[in-house]
């Protein structure tokens, strides 16, 4: 499966089944748990963790005028909101929208705008032909899809954290053995991860997910294009310094770049951590983290995957 499929799907967190029947169809073997998540049980001692949901929105009440108002899901910038154009989707439809602004010559005075001043607005006359659209509260709203080559990077809408999931399908395709383990609902707190670590059979746990890049507090000198990073640190402290030293050596006896850094936030492996198993984080560098247009270098991919497959032969 292309990485344009997966981030074409659907998956702001608590919504994430688009995601999963597109991963669902390359791995037959996989199964649900009650909570989402989805997992293709190995005998490996690794499992390999990505999460499928995605930042967003969610409908709270429909104005007369057809006018929506919304919550954020996740970390999302209110900067990025005014002008952005949204897809609602549920059961059997998708209604394409947009965040409006009034433009400059018809404001009185600049002021910064939050989320609570602004409405989707998908086109309709009032209320009534809003919900016959098949949207009412709790309907969620994803960021429009967007997927281009720019230069050596993919710019594309939810690549926090696709390409994790992305990266787990090819690992899968390649042979290489592990559990393989797709969360949900990573951007409220790793609650898919959370309530699945603790039932989770295997010694170690690698989570692939983004990094914010590249701020030198956070990152420090890592640049995209010289390979994933080993996420030694971030906002739920630091992760297993024996496995990750174990990681740097086979990345180094296999030839394959790899970064050291830091992150801000934090990775599904705080949840496996805390449950007692050894994890740590490969991030995939990561410009304009949790907007429409994340970007991402070819080589970090490549490199990840590469990474995946020789540590489930040394792990397993």
């Amino acid at each position: 499966m292309s990485l344009e499929e997966l981030t074409n799907a659907l998956g702001v967190s608590g919504f994430e089944e688009e995601v999963r029947r597109r991963i669902l169809s390359a791995v037959p073997n996989a199964e649900a748990d009650d909570f989402g998540n989805l997992l293709a049980v190995d005998k490996s001692r690794v499992a390999f963790v990505a999460h499928m949901d995605e930042v967003g929105l969610l409908v709270t009440s429909i104005e007369e005028d057809g006018r929506m108002r919304f919550r954020k899901v996740g970390g999302v910038d209110d900067r990025i909101l005014p002008g952005s154009s949204v897809v609602l989707y549920g059961d059997g439809f998708k209604v394409e929208g947009v965040i409006g602004i009034a433009p400059p010559h018809f404001q009185q005075q600049q002021s910064q705008i939050s989320w609570q001043d602004l409405y989707i607005d998908v086109g309709a006359a009032g209320r009534a032909e809003v919900e016959s659209m098949g949207i009412g509260p709790m309907t969620p709203a994803a960021f429009s899809r967007r997927y281009a080559e720019v230069g050596r990077y993919i710019s594309a809408t939810a690549l926090d954290d696709r390409v994790g999931c992305w990266a787990l399908l090819e690992a899968y395709r390649r042979g290489a053995q592990a559990t393989y383990v797709w969360s949900v609902q990573e951007e409220l707190g790793l609650l898919g991860a959370r309530a699945l670590s603790k039932r989770l059979e295997g010694k170690y746990a690698v989570v692939v997910d983004t990094t914010s890049c590249c701020h030198p507090n956070f990152t420090g000198s890592a640049k995209p294009g010289q390979g994933p990073v080993l996420r030694i640190f971030d906002n739920y402290g630091a992760y297993n310094n024996k496995l990750a030293k174990r990681i740097l050596e086979i990345a180094k006896r296999r030839g394959i770049p790899i970064q050291i850094s830091g992150g801000g936030g934090g990775t599904d492996a705080a949840a496996f951590f805390v449950s007692g198993i050894p994890a740590v984080a490969i991030g995939i560098l990561s410009k304009y983290s949790h907007s429409p247009v994340e970007m991402v270098h070819k080589d970090d991919l490549k490199h990840a995957v590469e990474l995946l497959v020789a540590i489930s032969e040394d792990l397993r």
